[in-house]
């Protein structure tokens, strides 16, 4: 008891990822127990409306960016797959076999040396060096043990919720240092490679260097010890393997690629889109800030509360544009654009038709902007303004589009309550023809 009172003391967290392990905090949601969990661990408050540390972003993206592909690319399987498809073949560690529990492995057909893993956790592992020596009895129990746990409720890392516990055996590698493979975690954000974390000594005293796209050292450490002493060369094929960093995160806004290196060929690891869960310790805490200034979230990431209201706004917040489209009898017809609506200059008003074409009207003395650019999802939006606006005379429909992602913003039947000021005043009337207040 009193060194669990100890470890309750010195590493809460750890008690809370245990019961959360047993099921016993399942009740609490997930906010709720990332809060709790970020304060136990980090000893401060965790900001969720307006994150700005690489770690809080890390914990928004884990409520608020669900992406169903997210849970093929963490499970340890399905993932090399996934990448096979996206930078081919070559560059995955050969499979040796999959298996639904532990019992279904035939030791006789595996070769000499192979690694065991489970394909829905971090850290349910077993590498054997020389089968004839393995303890087959400790490695049953380990991955048995693994095969029973959820991860997810370690640290509420979404992806991992769904993934279905397997086993998969893989080939044993090793790199040039004859007893282990370095790890090239890259820190890709929105597509674009930041640092490189390289992982060494990992089975004796755990280190760690950070490196630039450039291999520039860098003075800074997560988690584990730096020590710019230690020169880890570059890896001859640094330029390829950015490349498929590049490749493997286009279109999300943080995910790390890791890469072996085993004479001079890349290896895929697997992708982590929450290192350290979100919890890890920075130094110098500055590094933190400057990593999570990378990491733009969508939508921006920051939620404005207002009583009952609250509005996802935006990194930039001008460019927050406001889709209004025009129907009529449940048919769009016109689609107004607001943007700048922040701007010193006066906000913009454009019209254009539903096939994007530019309409001249200047509306209430706002400026009209030509350079706009059809959204991407217009289709779409035009098709839920239709669902949206049935069996009504008038109606218009706003949407925001963020990072190609539709949002719903209100439904107004009056706008300006019908006192708008058009440039040329025909077009209040050529409006006004396309309602029918006799339609029904």
């Amino acid at each position: 008891m009193r060194n669990y009172l100890k470890d309750a003391v010195q590493h809460p967290d750890k008690i809370i990822t245990n019961l959360g392990r047993r099921g016993l905090l399942n009740w609490m949601s997930d906010e709720q127990y990332l809060k709790l969990l970020y304060k136990a661990a980090l000893k401060k408050k965790l900001n969720l409306d307006n994150p700005q540390t690489f770690n809080e972003k890390l914990q928004w993206l884990k409520l608020h960016d669900r992406n169903p592909d997210y849970t093929k690319m963490v499970d340890k399987y399905e993932a090399k797959k996934y990448v096979a498809s996206i930078i081919g073949e070559e560059y995955i560690i050969p499979t040796l076999g999959v298996y639904d529990k532990f019992d279904d492995i035939d030791f006789d057909k595996l070769p000499n040396q192979f690694v065991i893993k489970c394909t829905h956790d971090s850290g349910g592992l077993v590498i054997c060096k020389d089968k004839n020596t393995l303890d087959i009895k400790a490695a049953r129990k380990k991955i048995s043990k693994c095969l029973k746990r959820n991860f997810y409720y370690f640290g509420r890392e979404w992806p991992y919720k769904n993934v279905k516990p397997r086993i998969i055996i893989e080939k044993y590698m090793v790199d040039e240092s004859n007893k282990e493979l370095k790890d090239y975690k890259v820190f890709n954000f929105d597509g674009k490679p930041k640092i490189i974390q390289v992982d060494y000594d990992r089975f004796v005293e755990h280190k760690r260097n950070l490196y630039d796209k450039d291999w520039k050292y860098i003075e800074a450490a997560i988690q584990y010890p730096t020590n710019p002493e230690i020169k880890i060369e570059k890896p001859k094929n640094l330029t390829k393997m950015l490349e498929l960093a590049k490749i493997l995160s286009k279109d999300i806004p943080h995910v790390r690629t890791d890469f072996y290196s085993i004479e001079d060929k890349i290896y895929f690891g697997e992708l982590t889109f929450y290192s350290e869960s979100g919890l890890g310790k920075f130094s110098p805490k500055q590094f933190e800030k400057d990593m999570g200034e990378w990491l733009k979230l969508p939508g921006g990431g920051y939620l404005l509360k207002n009583n009952s209201i609250t509005l996802l706004i935006n990194y930039d917040v001008k460019e927050l544009k406001d889709y209004k489209i025009f129907c009529f009898n449940g048919k769009p017809e016109i689609v107004l654009v607001c943007s700048e609506r922040f701007s010193s200059n006066n906000m913009c008003e454009t019209f254009f038709d539903i096939n994007w074409n530019l309409i001249n009207v200047i509306e209430n003395n706002h400026r009209i902007d030509k350079n706009i650019k059809k959204p991407f999802n217009l289709e779409k939006i035009l098709l839920f303004a239709t669902k949206l606006s049935q069996n009504i005379s008038f109606l218009r429909v706003d949407f925001y589009e963020i990072n190609d992602k539709i949002y719903f913003g209100e439904l107004t039947f009056f706008p300006a309550t019908g006192l708008e000021k058009f440039e040329p005043n025909s077009y209040d009337l050529k409006l006004g023809n396309l309602i029918d207040i006799n339609w029904r």
